[in-house]
């Protein structure tokens, strides 16, 4: 069987669908309560996860350029 690009999509679409279907029914039936305060704010994890990502490029960005890049004629130095 061969997988084409529009297979592909139709299993992604299905898949969010199914994981966007599951988050609501979850919070209908289970009622999950939060441990801290601020995890009742209504944008909190979309916020958490956004700033969690710009440090995550920041922090890869600054290895990169302090450790893994070396300069042009490192080479011929050594």
């Amino acid at each position: 069987m061969k997988i084409t690009m529009r297979h592909l999509f139709l299993m992604l679409y299905a898949s969010l669908f199914v994981s966007v279907l599951v988050g609501i029914l979850v919070h209908i039936f289970l009622h999950p309560h939060a441990h801290f305060w601020w995890e009742e704010l209504p944008v909190f994890s979309a916020i958490y996860g956004f700033i969690g990502c710009i440090i995550i490029i920041i922090g890869s960005k600054a290895l990169g350029h302090h450790w893994l890049q070396k300069e042009e004629d490192y080479y011929e130095k050594h």
